[in-house]
């Protein structure tokens, strides 16, 4: 009987045998959490997946007044090894911890590294200006704005359920307004109890931000892509 609650459906496979780091997550220290990217690759009849690795994410968070400064590098096999490096400056937030104040975002291939593609972002009075190659766009947001580097870190210190809106900017790149956060709701893997959060809104796939009982943020869980937590770095 498949026990394995929904929101881990994609990487059963890799539960059982999965020990969390030692380290735990606190906003009053610089920490950096290390992921490994897992892509689904196959269901057996008992529930249990085969995934690949694809890739890692690598997220350094460093305490700054009234906020924090994010250091991302994200490494992925695609159409080529794909490299994301941001840095992303937040402000404290009272609905989800925190909200983006400014990025820079460069991407490029591993086998063409002088080919980037460079964004750079700022938010100001609720307007959103973004800078790329195809120019400046300005987009209003009356909600607290994030993305799937950051949440991570929000989330593992959100004692407080939330039913929350606020604006994702999908890979520092594509904005989307009308998003919800929810939880966190109870779940129980291999007798160990884990609570999840829940991304969902317009032209989004839910998403899950699941933390143990220590509140790591031992998974993220996409629609065919996850991410697990594989250590934990004092900085």
């Amino acid at each position: 009987m498949n026990t394995i609650p929904a929101e881990l459906n994609a990487i059963a496979g890799q539960l059982q045998n999965y020990d969390a780091p030692e380290q735990t997550v606190q906003l009053d220290s610089n920490c950096k959490l290390t992921y490994e990217i897992l892509q689904w690759t196959n269901t057996h009849p008992d529930g249990l997946t085969d995934d690949r690795p694809i890739g890692t994410v690598e997220i350094s968070r460093y305490n700054k007044e009234n906020g924090a400064e994010y250091q991302i590098v994200e490494k992925r096999n695609g159409g080529g090894r794909e490299i994301y490096e941001a840095t992303v400056t937040t402000a404290q937030d009272e609905c989800i911890g925190e909200s983006i104040q400014d990025w820079k975002l460069a991407w490029y291939q591993a086998e063409t590294p002088d080919k980037r593609l460079l964004i750079n972002g700022t938010v100001r009075d609720a307007i959103i200006e973004i800078n790329g190659t195809a120019g400046k766009k300005h987009l209003s947001a009356d909600t607290p704005i994030s993305c799937q580097w950051l949440l991570p870190f929000a989330l593992a210190n959100c004692t407080n359920p939330l039913d929350e809106a606020f604006t994702t900017i999908d890979e520092l790149t594509y904005c989307k307004t009308d998003q919800l956060l929810h939880g966190p709701e109870q779940i129980e893997s291999n007798g160990q109890s884990l609570f999840s959060f829940r991304h969902m809104g317009q032209g989004t796939l839910p998403i899950h931000y699941v933390f143990d009982t220590q509140r790591r943020p031992v998974f993220v869980t996409f629609t065919l892509l996850s991410w697990i937590l594989r250590d934990i770095e004092l900085i």
